[in-house]
């Protein structure tokens, strides 16, 4: 059944067990992300890394968000965009909120340097159960324009932006897109005008906090794939405060009202078959060609959430086809600007 808000009375643990739980994730997932892209051929490490302001929302400060830096191998990469700087693709790391950072996604860093010549900024928003909603959204709102504003100290064309995101982060990615467009309804001040973003990759993205996780997992096509109970239960309850309003387009950007689903960007999704999130990406597809959007899909058979994530160590061969069909969309919309 549709909920219209989080459970006050759903989590079994108590905040420091919810710490607890999440760090010793963090620890489990670093290793193997790391043993994963130690795996030939192995992931770069980024170009650069630094740390910026979170400018939104009640809990700003100083060098509060890490973004890692990867630039193009080659110094004049982006030749789809002749004569301009290069596109730049700001992208958010997935991991239920809680765990998880920016270096993820340094092979999806590497094929958009490779295919687009571009400039990937992959963002480390702050975690949940220590910075629950709304703060990641607001972090990846606050890097989308701290990226806008310092476009050509990254060589980027400000025109030429791009925003992905993985699970979470693609969750994130329609939100902060919300946010960013609508910041009046939720009384944000921006320090700068929304910029330009030319499209979104969502990967296996969450979508809609209304519908239960027992519901997704019931009515997914392979219930026994999909992600254990235990641990999306660790992530709502780290990510929802009690009393969250599930139909906020900033948790649910699937099902955001029609006024802003119309101002979105071109949208690329990859899904999973398998996954208990598949369902509600189809429906938000099917939602965005009836209201006349650009948007493209890919659906995985036979594959799970995260599919392009460990296990196995070494990557599937679906996912650099899979990173390639994305990207071939990606230079569709950019050379349609161009």
């Amino acid at each position: 059944m549709p909920q219209t808000q989080a459970s006050t009375s759903s989590s079994s643990y108590s905040p420091w067990m919810l710490s607890l739980r999440a760090k010793a994730l963090r620890t489990a997932a670093s290793v193997a992300i790391g043993l994963q892209h130690y795996a030939a051929p192995a992931a770069p490490s980024p170009t650069t890394t630094e740390w910026i302001d979170a400018t939104l929302g009640d809990r700003q400060g100083k060098n509060l968000i890490r973004l890692d830096i990867y630039h193009p191998d080659k110094p004049n990469g982006g030749k789809a965009i002749e004569g301009k700087g290069r596109p730049g693709m700001i992208v958010f790391h997935g991991g239920g909120f809680v765990i998880g950072n920016g270096t993820d996604d340094a092979r999806w860093a590497t094929a958009a340097n490779d295919q687009l010549g571009a400039v990937v900024i992959a963002v480390s928003y702050r975690l949940a159960p220590e910075i629950p909603f709304p703060i990641p959204v607001e972090d990846c709102a606050s890097s989308i324009l701290h990226v806008s504003s310092n476009a050509s100290r990254y060589g980027i064309d400000p025109s030429q932006l791009l925003i992905a995101g993985f699970s979470a982060g693609g969750n994130l990615a329609f939100a902060s897109y919300h946010l960013l467009h609508f910041a009046s309804n939720w009384k944000y001040s921006l320090p700068a005008p929304p910029p330009p973003i030319r499209g979104i990759v969502g990967f296996y993205p969450l979508l809609d906090y209304t519908r239960t996780r027992e519901d997704k997992r019931e009515t997914s096509i392979k219930p026994e794939f999909a992600l254990p109970a235990s641990l999306t239960h660790l992530f709502d309850t780290s990510y929802l405060p009690p009393g969250t309003d599930l139909r906020d387009p900033r948790v649910s950007p699937g099902i955001a009202p029609d006024e802003m689903i119309d101002r979105l960007p071109p949208v690329h999704l990859v899904l999973c078959e398998y996954d208990m999130l598949c369902s509600e990406g189809l429906d938000f597809k099917g939602r965005l060609e009836k209201r006349e959007k650009v948007v493209s899909c890919g659906v995985v058979e036979g594959e799970k959430h995260g599919w392009d994530r460990p296990p196995p160590l070494t990557p599937k061969p679906t996912v650099a086809v899979e990173y390639a069909e994305a990207l071939s969309e990606v230079k569709k919309w950019l050379q349609a600007g161009s």
